[in-house]
């Protein structure tokens, strides 16, 4: 009797070891052939899942932001203050450091070999970008989509950093200052929204 694949569930295992390689040996750098050779499946495989090398890439992206709004969505807790969602925040961006650095060296790769019409038109990274900043407003309890997207964009800046040296001390400390930062802003527009109330 044939052996029965569950083909989404193969799929996303081929996704995960593509994660693996590209963070290993950059995007730009590994072929469709080298990419089923590390995983071990026939070109013909790989080519009935994804259509080209791009669009495994987009299909990456988008399983990781899948996984990852997933991972945030269960660390929610109503019942935590701001500034105890902040620093459970922080924990979490330390505690999956090494992750996290990885993926954004896969996606520096892949936009330094990108020309500039392609980078404009990768639509997919600008939903998943999106979806990233709904979800730490959902995490951290907060309205204003304007303030994830800094904070998003903070923590790109933080992992960016790290890309050279993979400094974990310096890691921990920048997250750190970063959730400091947005305790006290955070406290600080909470004071100027009562004092605005009791003007009223």
């Amino acid at each position: 009797m044939p052996k029965i694949v569950d083909a989404e569930q193969y799929r996303r295992v081929l996704l995960n070891h593509c994660f693996d390689l590209f963070a290993e040996r950059g995007y730009a750098n590994v072929t469709t052939r080298q990419i089923a050779e590390a995983l071990g499946v026939s070109t013909g495989t790989l080519y009935h899942y994804f259509a080209n090398k791009k669009d495994l890439f987009a299909q990456l992206v988008e399983e990781i932001a899948r996984k990852d709004v997933w991972a945030l969505q269960q660390q929610i807790d109503r019942d935590k203050t701001l500034s105890e969602r902040i620093a459970a925040f922080g924990q979490i961006l330390v505690e999956n450091a090494e992750y996290l650095i990885a993926a954004e060296a896969i996606w520096l790769d892949f936009y330094q070999h990108c020309n500039v019409e392609e980078t404009q038109n990768a639509l997919i990274l600008q939903r998943v970008a999106g979806q990233y900043q709904k979800a730490i407003a959902n995490l951290l309890g907060i309205d204003d989509l304007k303030v994830a997207h800094f904070i998003h964009t903070a923590i790109e800046g933080i992992l960016c950093e790290q890309l050279p040296t993979r400094n974990s001390e310096l890691f921990v400390e920048q997250v750190n200052f970063l959730m400091a930062m947005l305790t006290a802003y955070f406290e600080k527009r909470a004071i100027a929204c009562l004092e605005a109330e009791a003007i009223a």
